[in-house]
């Protein structure tokens, strides 16, 4: 049935010349690359502190879990298992749970349950959102709906959990320890068991590796590194940096845009030119955990500095 599904969908779509093939492939890239920590670096450092660093937990613990699905289950991608699925993109890796949807439904989620009941227009926004995105995976043809709604699933669920789990912390603030040593010793489990588990082994017709276990092993050590910047940098952060929000709106617009240059220039600069450079497992590892903890930590340590340098000038000024 879900292939049946995904032919409908692809009828559809070349009956109507693809109009909205474009609008979905760009829904799609709205929860993923450059854009998968935008939406929480923009909340953690102007909006809400603590909503951002709850985004940033909920969408590093929920791709860490994705990749512990994808690298158990190694489900292959639509076209493999059938010919006649023609998708209007390529994805390379396995297929199940669906990784948009999984940072869709952590990003969007944690707006929807932190601002959504006083905002109730955003919230739905949210929710049309993360269905537009699910949509569009199937739309696009890369992924079954099973994919889409247990990667949906796993999103929310880790939202839903992680409210609890804050709560539990914020009734006793020095439990937070926790939370990195739980970054650590997951992180190196997660480590051992994908690089020493079995993965299947298909050739396609012409004699190529189906998919490469070897590739989808340096997707799983990218977002390790991520899971574990995150988990420290929080409580680095939160323990050291304290930095405040109780800043102009000029300076949180600065914070904004230097912060986004910065992300540029690491996705698509700094980590390109060293992955070309040095292809092992443990680079995509570093360089992630590297930049959660630029965005946590450094970041901010470097902004908040600054401004606190200005704050006295502008006095002796007035």
């Amino acid at each position: 049935m879900d292939i049946q599904y995904l032919l409908f969908l692809q009828d559809l779509r070349e009956s109507i010349g693809g109009v909205f093939n474009e609008f979905f492939l760009q829904i799609s890239d709205l929860s993923y690359g450059i854009f998968i920590w935008t939406l929480a670096c923009i909340i953690f450092w102007t909006v809400d502190k603590k909503s951002g660093a709850f985004m940033f937990l909920n969408v590093a613990v929920s791709r860490f879990l994705m990749q512990l699905l994808k690298l158990t289950f190694c489900v292959y991608r639509p076209w493999i298992r059938s010919a006649e699925i023609a998708p209007i993109e390529t994805a390379s890796g396995y297929s199940f749970p669906s990784g948009h949807s999984v940072t869709a439904a952590s990003n969007y989620g944690t707006v929807l349950a932190r601002y959504g009941k006083k905002h109730r227009p955003l919230g739905a926004l949210m929710i049309v959102m993360l269905l537009l995105t699910m949509f569009s995976r199937n739309y696009i043809g890369v992924h079954t709906p099973q994919d889409v709604i247990v990667g949906a699933a796993l999103g929310l669920i880790v939202v839903f959990l992680g409210i609890k789990a804050w709560e539990w912390i914020d009734k006793k603030p020095e439990r937070d320890w926790i939370i990195p040593c739980a970054g650590i010793i997951l992180t190196v489990l997660f480590l051992l068991y994908i690089s020493l588990k079995s993965y299947p082994l298909d050739y396609s017709a012409d004699g190529k590796l189906i998919v490469d276990p070897a590739k989808m092993m340096k997707d799983g050590f990218k977002d390790a590194g991520r899971f574990l910047g995150v988990t420290l940098g929080w409580f680095i952060e939160r323990r050291l940096v304290r930095f405040s929000m109780d800043v102009t709106v000029l300076q949180k617009v600065t914070r904004c845009g230097v912060g986004f240059l910065l992300i540029l220039l690491y996705e698509q600069v700094v980590m390109p030119a060293v992955t070309n450079a040095v292809s092992i497992s443990w680079i995509g590892f570093v360089l992630t955990f590297c930049e959660l903890m630029l965005l946590m930590v450094v970041y901010p340590f470097c902004f908040s500095r600054l401004e606190r340098k200005r704050k006295p000038a502008a006095a002796m000024a007035a």
